[in-house]
């Protein structure tokens, strides 16, 4: 009798076992974070030819110790098939983990906002806005606006990223000024823009954070067709 008691034990053990290792594993397929991470922006899309929208993604703000809001890169191009070139390559190759890497050696920038350096570009700190709207003023200031009800608020203006020395109020760095496109701008692939032509623009989104650690980390980014754009001056 003794010898089955043992026996009984030592199966009660390795069924305990069996079903945490199967908990354990059912935990992590279920696609839960098991580390620092953000949600991707609900969707980024252009429901019209001057609006490029960002669906906030509600879930971010239970985590909301991580998240800080949504960054927009973007790159503009005289030639539309350099700007699909681009654009092929981010959405094959740009990951959660490569952005600031990807961007650098791309040519990709984060739009400024008008007289604030601080990140990021939107920030987020709970669910009052379901999007926001970067609208690309033919003949304007860009601006980044959303709505709460039927009321339009503009949260801020912004700029170009056109070189280490551009200052978030700098007036020589707005997208709708043709004349301020020059073949040494960092964010611009091509030899300038003469009025009445169009560029072409890719942007991708990602939700931004700070981990635990203290360092920026993103979410998987959401790349965009490249879209029409025409200065208006």
């Amino acid at each position: 009798m003794r010898g089955q008691r043992g026996k009984v034990a030592f199966f009660s053990q390795r069924t305990g076992a069996f079903f945490v290792a199967l908990a354990l594993l059912l935990l992590f397929s279920c696609g839960l974070p098991t580390s620092d991470y953000l949600y991707p922006p609900a969707d980024f899309l252009s429901p019209s030819s001057n609006i490029v929208r960002l669906i906030h993604d509600t879930s971010n703000i239970d985590i909301a110790a991580l998240f800080k809001g949504y960054e927009i890169y973007y790159r503009v191009f005289d030639s539309e098939t350099d700007a699909n070139s681009s654009y092929n390559y981010l959405y094959n190759n740009l990951t959660s983990s490569n952005i600031s890497t990807v961007a650098s050696s791309k040519g990709y920038y984060v739009l400024v906002k008008y007289n604030d350096s601080s990140a990021p570009l939107i920030p987020v700190s709970d669910n009052s806005y379901d999007y926001f709207d970067l609208n690309l003023n033919a003949s304007s200031r860009w601006t980044i606006t959303s709505e709460v009800g039927s009321t339009t608020t503009t949260l801020s203006s912004v700029f170009r990223d056109k070189d280490d020395s551009t200052t978030t109020t700098s007036s020589d760095a707005d997208f709708y000024v043709s004349g301020q496109y020059s073949s040494d701008d960092h964010d611009y692939e091509g030899d300038g823009v003469s009025s009445g032509s169009s560029v072409y623009i890719v942007f991708f989104a990602v939700s931004y954070g700070v981990s635990s650690s203290l360092n920026d980390f993103y979410s998987e980014p959401i790349v965009l067709e490249p879209i029409t754009y025409t200065p208006g001056s």
